[in-house]
């Protein structure tokens, strides 16, 4: 059975998952997401598992990325959404050397970054495999309260606008 980020959230499964993990994984990997440095490889493994990439626009120096991050996607993560539901990954725009774009070419993290038009960080997209936005993106971040119900339903959204596609 599948179940959404609001029902592990409101389960406490989810809230002592962290905690059961840490025992068996450093600190640091449990509320850590993978940084996007090759959006071409990236795009294929999520074509190949037919899921949407959920990509975190993050800057270094940002306290709601920080949060986000452990609030949300780590959990989802660890819930085993990584791979089955959504690749998650983020880009900060202060990254140093070049990460590969869609179509292959070497770019500067944060001209990646400017390619999605934000305007604030963290910003979630949610991108289908060849990097086209497939739900309007989510901007910001204040609380756990409703967010992760408004990013259940863009990715339960992303996720039917790609299998029509497929």
């Amino acid at each position: 059975m599948k179940r959404s980020i609001t029902q592990w959230l409101a389960s406490g499964l989810l809230a002592a998952l962290p905690v059961a993990v840490a025992a068996e994984t450093p600190p640091a990997a449990t509320a850590h997401i993978e940084e996007a440095r090759d959006f071409q490889a990236l795009g294929r493994v999520a074509a190949e598992h037919g899921v949407p990439i959920l990509l975190m626009i993050a800057s270094e120096d940002c306290t709601y990325c920080e949060q986000l991050e452990e609030e949300v996607l780590a959990p989802m993560r660890l819930a085993g959404a990584d791979p089955r539901e959504v690749l998650l990954r983020k880009l900060t725009i202060e990254s140093p050397g070049a990460v590969r774009d869609f179509q292959g070419q070497a770019i500067d993290a944060g001209a990646m970054a400017e390619r999605f038009h934000y305007s604030v960080t963290p910003t979630i997209y949610l991108l289908d495999a060849e990097g086209h936005e497939l739900v309007p993106p989510i901007p910001g971040y204040t609380s756990p309260d409703f967010y992760p119900a408004y990013l259940d339903q863009a990715i339960a959204a992303a996720s039917q606008l790609l299998q029509r596609k497929g």
